[in-house]
């Protein structure tokens, strides 16, 4: 049985509604894993399946952003900026400012993601 990324975003909202920073980076990173592994996935079903030889994450977002339809391309824009504040939650020290502000922006955008995900034309991303 594989893995439901589902609960990758059920997790991100239960971390974000505690009082903590850790949860709430946490919950930010959860967020930002459930919309790369749907997209991924999506991925490797029309583009083929990943090389090995580079970052499955820049891989991933390429796919989308150099296929030619533009729903498309702003899903892969949308995911790449979603990666960058994750990796910025994950590994900067520095307080964040309004940070329930961006977990609720990521949780927003991650369920947005998944719309348009589901939205789009079936055979994209394109090899």
């Amino acid at each position: 049985m594989s893995f439901d990324w589902n609960e990758y975003l059920v997790l991100a909202r239960q971390l974000a509604a505690a009082n903590d920073d850790a949860s709430k980076r946490s919950a930010i990173s959860r967020a930002y894993y459930f919309v790369f592994n749907i997209a991924f996935a999506r991925a490797e079903d029309t583009a083929g399946r990943h090389p090995g030889s580079e970052s499955f994450h820049k891989w991933c977002w390429d796919k989308y952003r150099k296929t030619p339809d533009v729903n498309c391309q702003q899903l892969g824009i949308d995911g790449d900026r979603m990666k960058r504040r994750r990796v910025r939650v994950d590994y900067k020290s520095a307080d964040i400012p309004r940070l329930d502000d961006e977990v609720r922006r990521m949780l927003q955008e991650a369920q947005q993601f998944r719309v348009s995900l589901d939205a789009l034309n079936r055979r994209y991303p394109l090899p």
